[in-house]
């Protein structure tokens, strides 16, 4: 599939290690199966949903390795959510049937795993039989998300394989430090993270995050060297509303797989604000500081601008706009060399079923254009896309990955047929 892969993003980025899939999986099923030998009357409302999405694709890019592609990808979710309340007045537990989650005196417990299973089939196109190297498959079957999660009104908990992602920008994003959604996706792909992260709610809006990551040894967006898989990386957030909007700032700190090196620290600053008047207007920077001595790579700063308006023009045109400046140098802030993006989209509802979106990039030293439209019609089993895309046909060029489900790139001229299917099953646990 084209989408599974975000503007400079590694590839790499897709995969999660292997090892502790097996042992998470079983801690994972446990939790679920756990709860089922609470006394009955403890489990009324408590319930397993069952969930999923099929897609199916067709594409063609001419100027990918293998232009025509074929594919299909199914995620199944399991969740349980189990409500509970002590009783002060007698010994069992009671259930609280406005609560959704598992809790004992305020206490919620929830937990969630999902699976990802795709496979493509890669063709040159012709008139002529295809021969054994004019056709490629690619699949896979891996754990998508897995996890257990303690919460209450204000606070939260959550262990496993998850999705973390922040920030106010939404196409050139400066903090996409472990997720690696797309934009021009419609199913927002994106593999997880493997460790805990906790969260805190203030009244006033505000919210303060931790997190501890372990056994990533995977590339992570924008980063050139990968974590040393099983010591720990950690980082919190701290958001705070300002006026008629928001600000955050963002720390991690991981420590690379560099072993010709004694200091193998890398340290990354994030600072982000939105606000929202008659336009919506936003800013996202971060910096990448190594401490090992890597030349021009040692240190990275990525800054982006944008803003949003909807235009009462018919139905409602919303119109977005991002610019990013990319520079690096021996020292923070030396801007030795530099690099620049932009982005702009446009979204109009055409109806109640149909919607129309257009999504330009532009790299300003390629001098390359990038441009992306996609519609999306809703019928009553699912929703159809048709996406089309004119780009330029150059390689190692970030805005033009290749997938995990193969090799196909948005290069060139090309078009993509998909249809999405969800389904959805609920039941009680008694």
């Amino acid at each position: 599939m084209i989408f599974d892969t975000l503007p400079l993003r590694s590839k790499a980025a897709l995969q999660v290690p292997k090892v502790p899939v097996v042992r998470l999986s079983l801690f994972l099923l446990t939790a679920l199966l756990l709860p089922l030998n609470l006394p009955a009357q403890s489990q009324s409302d408590a319930g397993l949903k069952f969930k999923g999405q099929l897609s199916g694709w067709g594409s063609y890019s001419s100027g990918a390795e293998f232009p025509l592609m074929v594919g299909g990808r199914y995620l199944p979710q399991l969740n349980l959510e189990l409500p509970l309340k002590k009783n002060p007045d007698a010994d069992s537990l009671k259930i609280d049937s406005d609560r959704k989650s598992f809790g004992i005196e305020g206490l919620k417990f929830d937990a969630e795993v999902a699976g990802n299973f795709y496979g493509s089939l890669e063709m040159f196109g012709g008139d002529e039989l295809p021969s054994e190297g004019d056709y490629r498959w690619r699949g896979d079957v891996k754990l998508y998300r897995g996890w257990v999660r303690l919460s209450s009104e204000k606070a939260e908990i959550r262990v496993g394989l998850q999705k973390i992602n922040f920030g106010s920008a939404m196409m050139l994003r400066p903090l996409m430090w472990f997720d690696t959604m797309d934009p021009r996706d419609p199913l927002q792909l994106t593999d997880g993270v493997w460790g805990a992260m906790g969260r805190y709610y203030f009244g006033n809006n505000a919210n303060i995050w931790v997190w501890g990551l372990l056994g990533n040894s995977r590339l992570k967006p924008f980063e050139a060297l990968p974590s040393e898989r099983w010591t720990p990386e950690f980082g919190g957030r701290v958001q705070v509303p300002v006026g008629s909007g928001e600000a955050a700032f963002t720390f991690h700190r991981r420590k690379m797989d560099l072993p010709l090196f004694d200091n193998k620290y890398e340290n990354k600053y994030g600072l982000d604000v939105r606000f929202d008047y008659e336009i919506g207007f936003w800013a996202e920077a971060a910096l990448i500081n190594k401490r090992a001595p890597l030349g021009i790579a040692s240190s990275q700063e990525l800054i982006t601008l944008g803003a949003d308006y909807t235009f009462g023009i018919g139905n409602g045109l919303g119109v977005s706009a991002e610019h990013m400046l990319i520079a690096s140098g021996e020292k923070a802030f030396e801007f030795s060399a530099t690099a620049n993006l932009s982005a702009f989209s446009l979204n109009y509802p055409l109806g109640m079923d149909d919607n129309i979106s257009l999504m330009f990039y532009y790299d300003w030293r390629g001098e390359n254009l990038f441009n992306f439209v996609r519609w999306k019609h809703r019928v009553s089993f699912g929703d159809l896309f048709v996406m089309a895309f004119a780009n330029p046909e150059v390689a190692d060029n970030p805005l033009l990955q290749g997938s995990s489900a193969g090799s196909a790139v948005m290069s060139g001229l090309g078009i993509q047929v998909m249809l999405v299917l969800n389904h959805q099953t609920k039941s009680k646990i008694r």
